[in-house]
């Protein structure tokens, strides 16, 4: 049982040997040191559209009804991104009989708070998919078209609908390793995918397309198949366990050796993911879609390694963008402080590593609308209170702004530096939560903000002592001389 002190104790001697393990496999501080590559490559944006984002950190609202208190929260993160999901069986739930009026509203009021909005374009269970109607069809699962011809349709229709108020963003269905998203076997999602992706270049030749967006819970198991595939049994199955730690559900078995990973692999559940993982990439090597969609709500530590999975199954170049990401904490040992630093932790690290943007699900938790109760952790809770992770979020958006990120591992501390041209931000912690003292930049006086929620102060002389907690340190100089300085602390 997640939690329970004699499983916390194994964790953490699992902790040790998959460090130890991870070196073995390939993942040096040195891999982790390089800065990311272009981002662009093959993959270089249509015509009319910018390469660069007016700043990476988004959120997700529900865009049907939400309460007021929340508008200046979303106005603030302008220009950052958010998605919409449109189904056609909620459009068109009797043949021929089209309703945008929900949909218009939902995207309108996105595009006019100066978001970049992400359409998902999803089919839904009623006679469009040849099944019997659904009483909730927004949500309801997907299932291939009963009519490939009227499916193109309905997508030109929606692209064309969107184009014209300046959406050219889109993806074909979301998350096909599940079931409840959609109900088929993942081999039949490329047939649609090739269809959907063709009708909405047709309607729209400025459109970019991103993948499916497989979801968090499924890396777990396509890592560790794709590490044991490698040879790399042992690392494999202490990456299983610790990316599980708070998925303890049923869905997946526990594994304590190969024999049990293999048995994962060869589940139901296990095929199904493995099959969806199949699909998808095989969709991005063929270039029907132009961006990996990633989805990430699990242990920020292991992010790294889903990502440097994903660049070796997709073109090289392909841009990752994190559309959706945030906090899978289920249970009452949630903790916000806790969950406001793994916040932190896992955008830096995920922008450090060249994903372009991070998109944080939910802004707050709307009781009974995904789960009964909360389980992906909201910036705010339900009553309208503000968690520590919404403060550090907001903090760590406004030091970096627009800025080139970039990783930082060496001796001891991790992070990221961001490069904002005349000025740095630093974002940093203690890697193993060891005590770390820095002494003050020399030049002009810099600035430190203790996350989550300390207060921001000038920093022109005397040490800095960081812990696992990070700190933004904002700098007045280059990011050249800005490493040089940092460097020189950390030996």
């Amino acid at each position: 049982m997640t939690g329970a002190p004699g499983f916390r104790a194994m964790f953490r001697g699992l902790a040790v040997v998959l460090g130890c393990a991870l070196v073995a496999a390939g993942c040096t501080t040195q891999e982790r040191e390089r800065a990311p590559g272009p981002l662009g490559g093959p993959h270089p944006p249509p015509a009319g559209t910018s390469a660069r984002l007016v700043q990476p950190f988004g959120v997700k609202w529900n865009g049907y009804a939400y309460p007021p208190r929340y508008g200046p929260v979303i106005d603030s993160y302008r220009g950052g991104g958010t998605f919409h999901d449109i189904t056609w069986c909620g459009v068109e739930r009797a043949r021929g009989r089209q309703r945008w009026q929900a949909e218009d509203k939902v995207v309108d009021d996105a595009l006019r708070r100066g978001y970049e909005l992400l359409v998902r374009i999803r089919i839904g269970s009623c006679w469009a998919s040849g099944r019997a109607p659904s009483s909730a069809p927004r949500i309801s699962a997907s299932y291939p078209p009963a009519d490939l011809d009227a499916y193109r349709g309905f997508v030109r229709s929606l692209v064309t609908r969107y184009a014209a108020k300046g959406v050219h963003l889109y993806a074909i269905e979301n998350e096909i390793d599940t079931v409840n998203h959609w109900g088929a076997d993942p081999a039949a999602y490329p047939p649609v995918a090739r269809a959907g992706a063709a009708a909405v270049r047709d309607a729209d030749p400025r459109a970019r397309l991103a993948d499916a967006g497989l979801s968090s819970s499924g890396y777990g198991l396509a890592v560790a198949k794709a590490w044991a595939d490698a040879g790399r049994q042992r690392p494999a199955v202490s990456f299983y366990q610790a990316f599980y730690e708070r998925r303890r559900n049923g869905r997946l078995p526990e594994v304590w050796d190969g024999n049990g990973l293999r048995a994962a692999f060869a589940s139901s559940t296990g095929r199904r993911i493995l099959a969806a993982h199949e699909a998808v990439t095989g969709l991005d090597k063929a270039r029907v879609f132009d961006i990996y969609q990633l989805h990430y709500y699990d242990p920020w530590r292991l992010a790294g390694h889903v990502v440097d999975e994903i660049r070796r199954r997709v073109p090289p170049g392909m841009p990752i963008e994190a559309w959706e990401a945030g906090s899978f904490w289920p249970g009452p040992d949630y903790d916000a402080a806790g969950h406001a630093g793994e916040t932190v932790r896992l955008a830096s690290d995920l922008l450090a590593r060249g994903v372009r943007r991070v998109v944080y699900l939910p802004l707050f938790h709307t009781p009974g609308a995904v789960a009964p109760k909360e389980t992906w952790r909201g910036l705010y809770a339900a009553d309208g209170t503000a968690r520590p992770a919404a403060e550090a979020l907001r903090r760590l958006r406004e030091s970096t702004g627009s800025g080139t990120w970039r990783p930082y591992d060496r001796a001891g501390l991790r992070g990221a530096a961001v490069d904002r041209g005349p000025s740095t931000t630093l974002v940093l912690w203690s890697a193993d939560g060891r005590a770390r003292r820095l002494t003050a930049p020399p030049g002009p006086a810099a600035e430190i903000v203790p996350l989550p929620v300390g207060e921001p102060r000038t920093w022109d002389d005397g040490g800095l002592e960081l812990s696992a907690d990070p700190v933004v340190i904002s700098t007045r100089t280059p990011l050249p001389a800005t490493l040089d300085w940092l460097n020189g602390n950390a030996g």
